[in-house]
């Protein structure tokens, strides 16, 4: 395989993260794309993570190699500390075998390679935080023991690459100086996610179905939905698919029994790809209390399923109200009943929606697209010369259309 264009020469790049796959949420799932379109545009990327019982050490998923040689202690002040001495030593061993450092979560990983910079001005790193809010690193920083401290080792990164707008002003207002904000995105496999019939549509509860995919976790906010569900089935008999598992499973199985929605809201648990069941449905719901950038919504998107969503940051980055999908607010279930009934009663106007929201993904949020944007960013701090400098704040390059 060719390198790509983007670069004058292959790539080594050393991803850091503290999960890896098969270990998936949202930032190491879009990590794993992002290291196999490296590998298939022939670059060759590592993965710096944890030690995982049960899991080898040392593995190559698709090309991609990964290293699950950090153990940490489970808890406390000792967590900190093994991390920071974790991951320096797993760097410096890995040294030989990568020309740029890019992690996909921003606390301890960025003070982690901020302190390994110090020793070694001469490694470019790149660091990108997963989210933004209550759950962001940024506001997680604030809350952490030592947080002066580990400010000032994670300002020593080289560049921080801000996949939404919301993300950008976090760090900005963390000391982080306009020159190293570089605006990215998340991307996806547009080949995988696409629109098209689904293989068991059968096998699926009757139609309409609205899908919703990620952790059961309260970041996702998933009681709103069933508030509303019962106002949804006052109007039409609608199914509700949840698609994942998390700590939230209990209280969600519980709210279900209690509302009597067994026969209408179904907790299918994980599911090893979520592309089918997205043909399959009717709308996707993404009720997140704060999001980076969502992998779900950009799969659904990639497949024309209409979307509704929260109107917070990441997710107003992705979709224009009205236009590529609804924005509905975090806290008001009669609004996402209201919206989900109004769609269904409209199946032109979803279908305009979907087909909005499609092309806009296909356009802005190819994953070659993303990770040839993230290699002329490599190219710039390696210096190797590609004609323009890519710099563009993070308030720049989200333009949708």
């Amino acid at each position: 395989m060719q390198p790509s264009s983007s670069t004058t020469a292959p790539c080594r790049v050393c991803f850091v993260l503290s999960y890896f796959f098969p270990l998936q949420s949202g930032a190491e799932r879009q990590a794993l794309e992002q290291a196999i379109e490296l590998v298939r545009q022939g670059h060759e990327v590592h993965v710096l993570t944890r030690w995982v019982p049960g899991l080898k050490v040392d593995d190559q998923v698709r090309g991609v190699h990964i290293h699950r040689w950090v153990k940490l202690a489970r808890w406390g002040p000792l967590f900190g500390l093994s991390f920071l001495h974790g991951f320096n030593r797993g760097l410096a061993r890995l040294r030989p075998h990568y020309d740029v450092i890019h992690t996909h979560q921003a606390l301890w990983e960025a003070a982690s390679t901020g302190l390994f910079r110090m020793r070694n001005p001469s490694v470019p790193t790149v660091i990108q935080p997963a989210s933004s809010g209550f759950y962001g690193e940024a506001q997680e920083l604030d809350r952490t023991r030592g947080k002066h401290k580990l400010r000032r080792w994670i300002l020593q990164n080289s560049r921080f690459a801000t996949i939404s707008q919301e993300i950008g002003q976090e760090w900005r207002g963390l000391g982080v100086p306009e020159e190293k904000l570089f605006a990215t995105a998340s991307g996806v496999d547009t080949n995988r996610f696409r629109p098209g019939p689904c293989a068991f549509d059968d096998a699926l509860p009757p139609h309409p179905r609205v899908l919703f995919t990620g952790r059961l976790h309260p970041q996702k906010n998933l009681p709103v939905l069933l508030d509303a569900w019962p106002l949804v089935l006052q109007q039409l008999p609608a199914h509700l698919l949840l698609i994942g598992e998390g700590p939230d499973r209990p209280a969600i199985e519980a709210q279900i029994q209690a509302k009597g929605l067994a026969g209408h809201v179904h907790l299918l648990g994980a599911v090893a790809d979520p592309a089918e069941y997205l043909r399959g449905a009717d709308f996707f719901v993404l009720p997140s209390l704060a999001e980076g950038m969502s992998n779900s919504l950009l799969e659904a998107m990639a497949t024309a399923v209409p979307c509704l969503a929260s109107d917070i940051g990441g997710n107003q980055d992705l979709i224009v109200n009205e236009q590529t999908g609804l924005l509905l607010p975090t806290n008001d279930s009669q609004a996402w009943a209201a919206a989900i009934v109004n769609l269904l009663s409209r199946p032109e106007r979803a279908t305009q929606l979907g087909h909005a929201g499609f092309q806009f993904v296909q356009r802005e949020h190819a994953i070659s697209r993303i990770v040839d944007r993230n290699l002329k960013l490599y190219a710039e701090l390696l210096g190797r010369g590609i004609g323009s400098s890519v710099h563009e704040s993070g308030s720049e390059f989200l333009v949708k259309t």
